[in-house]
């Protein structure tokens, strides 16, 4: 039996409408006999509403488990975890075997990020209860999926926000079950395309899973074209081109580690090396002096522009000036697709700067299609956190 933690009318509504956050202005008990992650019963005017794990030092008060009474143990997680297994695998193609498991509030375990990776598992602990939970993740993860390794990535700053010092996991010791060998990079398939990914220092939790979709649209169009990928990491979207039967590609990353890993990506799947051609270069120096009328299709996928709103007004000025650049430049016919990761920008702010971007761009052009997450990374309606990835493409005439 868990404590009762109460609420205002407002919360109450919010909750109704499935918003999954309690601000601490809207908790009407004095927070301060509440532990730090415990898991509380949630009630308004004496009407149990839900359960939740409370951060009583946090703005977010309470995150939403459930709308029923629920034992947040072991078996709980274990359920959890097979119940989306079955779920999210019937959206996996037979020769995929990376995809995100549990995606935070959206799969109602706030906080918690978990990616499967063949037999290895790296998870995100997000929030003081996920985070004073974690032995017990673990031990579910090892009783449903049975894996080589449980990997941590949770950001080391994320246990000062979340007032959980004496949990925090250093790169010593983020291996929390089995072995993972050494600092190999370990090779994974999506959609029979096969990647070397490095689960503990690469990007995110090792690999972008959430612009799979796009990967395959982007693919489904590059049949006999020249395709620019910018920002290209690991050359997720070159490999998906050029396994589509590409004429050329060309892979601009600001780190020679990444592409030098789409060296070894071409390689591993046995793709001729004169199919692509990599350039180490800053997309905004590329942008303004390369030739894009060149190229046939042109991928913009640069990392987060914003990680605080008091960052959004440049974030929105660096993607209004890639994408008016693209577009004023690039060649009659050719397809831009440009996304944008940044949580603090949201839908409509995106879609205005792309709005002003043709505006000035002074060219006629056409949304083919916009995409947000794939199916694996489920959303909520009334949280547009869970909506951050948004994606255009566009057709220049």
């Amino acid at each position: 039996m868990y404590k009762k933690i109460e609420v205002n009318k407002n919360a109450r509504n919010a909750i109704l409408s499935g918003h999954p956050w309690i601000f601490s202005g809207k908790v009407e008990s004095d927070l301060k006999g509440y532990e730090n992650g415990e898991p509380v019963y949630i009630f308004c005017e004496k009407k149990f509403l839900g359960t939740g794990f409370v951060s009583p030092k946090n703005s977010i008060a309470v995150r939403m488990i459930s709308r029923s009474k629920v034992l947040i143990d072991k078996d709980f997680f274990i359920q959890k975890f097979l119940q989306l297994q079955k779920f999210k695998k019937k959206f996996l193609a037979l020769n995929t075997n990376m995809y995100r498991l549990v995606f935070s509030e959206a799969d109602f375990i706030p906080g918690l990020i978990v990616d499967v990776y063949n037999k290895y598992i790296v998870i995100q602990t997000n929030s003081a209860g996920v985070i004073k939970k974690r032995e017990q993740i673990v031990s579910a993860l090892v009783k449903v999926f049975n894996p080589l390794a449980i990997i941590d990535r949770t950001t080391p700053d994320t246990y000062n926000l979340e007032h959980s010092p004496e949990y925090r996991i250093t790169d010593k010791n983020r291996v929390l079950y089995g072995k993972y060998p050494g600092e190999k990079l370990q090779v994974m398939s999506e959609n029979g395309i096969l990647f070397y990914v490095d689960l503990l220092y690469g990007h995110k939790t090792g690999f972008y899973l959430d612009q799979r979709e796009n990967r395959e649209l982007v693919g489904r169009f590059s049949f006999q074209n020249r395709v620019l990928n910018l920002c290209s990491y690991s050359g997720g979207f070159t490999l998906y081109a050029i396994a589509n039967g590409a004429k050329e590609t060309v892979s601009v990353d600001i780190s020679k580690t990444a592409l030098d890993l789409i060296d070894e990506n071409m390689e591993l799947n046995r793709f001729q090396k004169t199919k692509n051609k990599n350039i180490a270069a800053d997309i905004f120096d590329f942008v303004s002096n390369e030739n894009l009328s060149n190229y046939d299709i042109i991928v913009v996928d640069p990392p987060s522009f914003a990680k605080h709103v008091s960052e959004i007004e440049n974030g929105l000025k660096a993607y209004k000036f890639i994408n008016s650049t693209i577009l004023k430049k690039a060649k009659s016919e050719s397809i831009i697709f440009t996304s944008s990761c940044t949580s603090v920008v949201n839908e409509m702010m995106f879609k205005e700067v792309i709005e002003k971007a043709i505006r000035d761009s002074k060219r006629d052009v056409k949304v083919l299609k916009r995409t947000f997450l794939p199916l694996d990374h489920s959303s909520l309606l009334n949280f547009k956190e869970t909506e951050y990835l948004k994606s255009f493409f566009l057709f220049v005439l």
